[in-house]
C-alpha cells in the first residue's frame, strides 16, 4: 500500500513495486536489476523484436522497453505499467530491467532468463541487422507458452 515499516528508507523504487502488485494479481515477486545486457539494450530505447521465439515467454510478440523517466518517479512507474501490459518483463530506457513471477523462484529464474535472452540479442545486433520471425509464428509460440511446463 506503500505505507512504509521500520526505521529504515524505503528503495527509490518502492512506487514501481507498489504499482505492479497492485495492477498485476498474478506478481507475486518482483525482480528490478541493472543486468549489463539488458541495461545496455535499455539504453537503446528499443523493444527487442521477435528475433527469437522465447521472446514469447515474456507474454508476447516483442519485450517492450518503457519510456524514460527519472528513478523514483511516478511517471517511471506509469512507463513501466504501460510497457508490462500483457507481459511480465520489459526494459526500462536508460535504466535496467523488471521481471516478476508467480513467486521469487519464478520471478528470479524469468530474470536470468531474460538477462541471457538480451545477451543474446546484444550479440546479433553485433552481427548485423536481426532476422525476425513473422507475427503468425509468434502468436503460436505464445500460444504454446500458456501451459509451458504444466503437468497433468
Amino acid at each position: 500500500d506503500g505505507c512504509v515499516e521500520g526505521r529504515r528508507k524505503p528503495s527509490s523504487e518502492w512506487r514501481f513495486h507498489r504499482d505492479i502488485y497492485s495492477a498485476r494479481p498474478e506478481a507475486g515477486a518482483i525482480v528490478h536489476t541493472h543486468a549489463p545486457f539488458a541495461t545496455a539494450l535499455a539504453c537503446r530505447g528499443e523493444h527487442i523484436p521477435p528475433f527469437h521465439y522465447m521472446i514469447a515467454r515474456f507474454g508476447g510478440a516483442n519485450i517492450r522497453c518503457a519510456g524514460y523517466a527519472t528513478f523514483g518517479t511516478q511517471e517511471l512507474s506509469d512507463e513501466m505499467l504501460e510497457a508490462l501490459l500483457d507481459r511480465c518483463a520489459c526494459l526500462m530506457a536508460h535504466h535496467g530491467m523488471v521481471v516478476f513471477g508467480r513467486d521469487l523462484r519464478r520471478a528470479l529464474a524469468l530474470a536470468a532468463e531474460f538477462e541471457a535472452l538480451c545477451e543474446q540479442y546484444w550479440r546479433v545486433l553485433a552481427l548485423g541487422e536481426a532476422r525476425l520471425l513473422p507475427e503468425v509464428e509468434m502468436q503460436q509460440v505464445i500460444a504454446k507458452f500458456r501451459d509451458y511446463g504444466r503437468q497433468d
